[in-house]
C-alpha cells in the first residue's frame, strides 16, 4: 500500500505548499472564497 501513497504525497506536498503561501500572501482572496463558499 505504501507504493500507492508515496506518489500521492509527492503531489500533495507542492500543493499544500502553494496554498499555504497563497493564504499568507493574499488574505483577501481567501475571505472571498469563504463568501462564495459559505
Amino acid at each position: 500500500m505504501m507504493t500507492v501513497w508515496i506518489p500521492l504525497i509527492v503531489l500533495y506536498i507542492p500543493v499544500i505548499l502553494w496554498m499555504g503561501y497563497q493564504i499568507r500572501h493574499a488574505p483577501t482572496d481567501v475571505e472571498l472564497w469563504g463568501e462564495e463558499i459559505e
